[in-house]
């Protein structure tokens, strides 16, 4: 059974068992702001294992099952080796609904193209809808200022300076994909994320890239075996960096948009940021393993 995700961003758990931070969550208004957490508790998403990866709004998901508070479920949206319908886990079933009535992914897609964007409704009783870069919808209709799209909650508006059709993301994708992810220098790092509330180092990198249509998997660990294969000394501005352990020779566990110049934009670990770094003289350097093209 198809549902979609109807708050603005919703963690997929690995597992349905009670946690204070779940308890937390369920709690919060979704919809005018993304969840608030504190460091110490963004830290417990990762210490604890928490968490496995992030859903946005208007994301379809499969239902396998509903077990109280919770409904176990594949995301068909982040490829996963282990299994081919899609990242797995938990999700709070308050968080999903039916799909609307002509609900299609065939029809022309619409996607936020900002860090954040607010969709506002035909029925002005309806409270606003705040999104995250990377909000995929139907259109429905255009006008000079304004994309008229089909929601979870209805019709909806957004501006088109903050979104663009998907059709027409291949312009200038990498320049576009560089001033993006530097404008969210100094977001803090979160485990699983994959919104503008917070990234970790493979969910950067995966909705910086949706936004442009461009599909990669979920983890970094399956990243590294997409895209066209090149050295560092071919390496241009747009590629993705990889880096592994035991100084490049172990398990890929982190990756990292190239900026040129010896630098790179990633999330760089639990506890701490979106920052640049220069590879020279770090450990990156060392453990460096793999660049990857996509454009």
């Amino acid at each position: 059974m198809k549902k979609i995700v109807n708050v603005a961003t919703t963690f997929l758990w690995s597992n349905n068992n009670d946690h204070p931070i779940k308890e937390k969550l369920a709690l919060q208004n979704s919809k005018e702001n993304f969840y608030t957490l504190s460091d110490e508790e963004v830290l417990s998403l990762y210490k604890d294992r928490l968490v496995d990866s992030e859903v946005l709004y208007g994301d379809s998901v499969e239902v396998l099952e509903i077990v109280g508070e919770y409904a176990r479920v594949t995301v068909p949206k982040q490829a996963y080796k282990n299994d081919p319908s899609g990242y797995p886990g938990w999700i709070m079933a308050k968080d999903l609904v039916p799909m609307p009535d002509g609900w299609s992914e065939a029809l022309k897609q619409v996607v936020v193209s900002q860090p954040t964007a607010t969709l506002n409704f035909i029925n002005e009783t309806q409270i606003a809808q705040v999104v995250s870069i990377g909000t995929i919808l139907p259109l429905v209709e255009e006008t000079s200022t304004h994309y008229k799209l089909l929601t979870p909650d209805g019709i909806g508006y957004i501006s088109k300076e903050k979104a663009h059709i998907v059709d027409n993301t291949q312009i200038n994708a990498v320049e576009q994909i560089i001033e993006l992810a530097k404008s969210f220098l100094d977001l803090r790092y979160v485990w699983a994320g994959t919104s503008a509330a917070g990234f970790d180092c493979s969910g950067f990198v995966y909705t910086l890239f949706r936004t442009f249509d461009i599909w990669l998997s979920r983890d970094a660990q399956e990243q590294v075996f997409e895209g066209a294969v090149y050295t560092y000394q071919e390496a241009i501005p747009g590629d993705l960096l990889f880096f592994a352990y035991e100084e490049g020779n172990g398990e890929v566990h982190h990756v990292g948009l190239y900026l040129g110049d010896d630098q790179m934009i990633h999330s760089q670990t639990p506890g701490s940021k979106v920052m640049i770094t220069k590879l020279e003289g770090t450990t990156y350097q060392k453990e460096l393993c793999a660049v990857r093209r996509f454009f």
